[in-house]
């Protein structure tokens, strides 16, 4: 069957009726006037001028978060091969530390992607470390509490968007390593524990829980897509068109969710507040959607929830220009800026998108690097220790966490996924 915007008319219409309000110069988007913060001069925007050595601020960031939040050794509360919400596992409390596992997972995945060619030891350690997290069904609460949800090789639960994230993970992980158990786990745990939920939802999407089926959410069915897609691509590359149908259909459901849910400027706004993980993951699935179909119009959304997150309600002003606001401290919430980090280089990276929008990634980029280079010299409080033990990041890229506040995995997870976005797009031609 061949997919087009047709079969999903209120993708195209929208489409056709919002992306033209996105034609906005960018500079006059982010660097807003005196009414609303200072005038953006020169000084805004060093970080355009200056040089840095990413790859090896990486380097120093992202072992410095394996050290601190890896469980290397049991630490307590089974934190023994998986991440801990605090360094060290020292406040313990790790048992609900589920779906932020895949957003530190990634960052794990992104530095051994980096490194797996130039530093054998490190990668040989990385590797390990991700073995040891997929025997521990990366702290999955419900492996041990409920065997109704966890399929297969262990990974389902009650929140759809837990077992999603976790995927994702998954099928990152076997990208990187070659593993073939791990894209094997995805498949079974998409096929056993994600799709069952449809035919049982209230609604056309996925619901957010098992156990509350009449809720849906964007924090579910975006990376719902992604992973969707993700499967549909191996689908097609072994020659199974009934199974890429299916998962590609599938895609088409949860990214549905994602339109009714975009407001004129691209923002998700089914929830109260639009946040920027739900903002990446609708980018990143529009653009998959259009790799594997060709057509434009889904592309073109992703495009919008990437302006939307740009835009002036999802930011705060710093030095006259945009910064990702500070979302909470919660470790639920400081993990969000990690994973709009994560989509946002790939669809950097991708030079394709030119044909259908020639500013976008140069945009994206800007905005990645503003962070980045923030982050780096005025979020960290960089002391003569290789892992500058008692520094921290915060939820604000341009603020340093305080020492006796600790270490926040969400927050550390965020700024870490940054650098290693980073490191992907530095190179990158516009």
């Amino acid at each position: 069957m061949k997919h087009n915007m047709m079969t999903y008319p209120l993708i195209g219409l929208l489409a056709l009726l919002s992306f033209t309000s996105c034609e906005e110069d960018y500079m006059s988007i982010t660097n807003p006037d005196a009414g609303r913060g200072k005038t953006a001069g020169e000084e805004t925007r060093v970080y355009m001028k200056q040089k840095v050595d990413w790859p090896g601020v990486a380097d120093s960031v992202s072992s410095a978060f394996i050290k601190r939040f890896y469980c290397d050794v049991n630490r307590g509360d089974r934190a023994d091969g998986v991440f801990s919400y605090s360094e060290y596992n020292r406040k313990g409390g790790n048992w609900w530390c589920y779906w932020q596992q895949a957003h530190a997972m990634a960052v794990m995945v992104e530095w051994y992607n980096r490194i797996k060619d130039s530093d054998d030891v490190t990668a040989a350690t990385l590797k390990n470390y991700m073995s040891r997290w997929f025997g521990k069904f990366g702290n999955n609460p419900d492996y041990y509490n409920n065997p109704q949800w966890r399929g297969t090789y262990g990974f389902g639960n009650d929140f759809t968007d837990d077992t999603i994230w976790i995927g994702i993970a998954l099928i990152q992980m076997y990208e990187a390593t070659g593993e073939e158990v791990y894209l094997t786990a995805a498949k079974s745990t998409w096929d056993e524990c994600v799709r069952p939920r449809f035919a049982v939802s209230q609604y056309p999407w996925l619901p957010w829980k098992w156990t509350d089926l009449k809720t849906y959410n964007e924090c579910t069915n975006g990376p719902g897509s992604i992973y969707a897609c993700m499967l549909a691509g191996y689908a097609r590359q072994n020659g199974n068109e009934e199974e890429y149908e299916q998962y590609l259909d599938e895609a088409f459901r949860c990214f549905d969710q994602n339109i009714q849910a975009m407001d004129a400027v691209g923002r998700l706004r089914a929830a109260d507040v639009p946040l920027s993980y739900t903002q990446g993951t609708c980018m990143e699935a529009g653009r998959l959607l259009w790799h594997l179909t060709g057509e434009v119009g889904y592309l073109r959304k992703g495009i919008m929830a990437a302006r939307g997150q740009m835009s002036e309600e999802m930011n705060e002003i710093y030095k006259g220009e945009f910064f990702m606001r500070n979302e909470g401290a919660d470790e639920n919430n400081a993990i969000f800026h990690a994973v709009f980090y994560h989509w946002a280089a790939r669809m950097i990276a991708d030079r394709e998108i030119d044909k259908v929008d020639p500013a976008i990634r140069r945009e994206l980029y800007v905005y990645v690097l503003r962070h980045c280079w923030y982050y780096w010299n005025e979020g960290i409080e960089k002391k003569p220790s290789v892992v500058w033990e008692n520094s921290y990041f915060s939820t604000w890229p341009y603020r340093v966490r305080a020492a006796a506040d600790g270490g926040s995995l969400g927050a550390y997870t965020s700024a870490a996924q940054a650098f290693e976005s980073m490191c992907l797009i530095k190179d990158v031609q516009f």
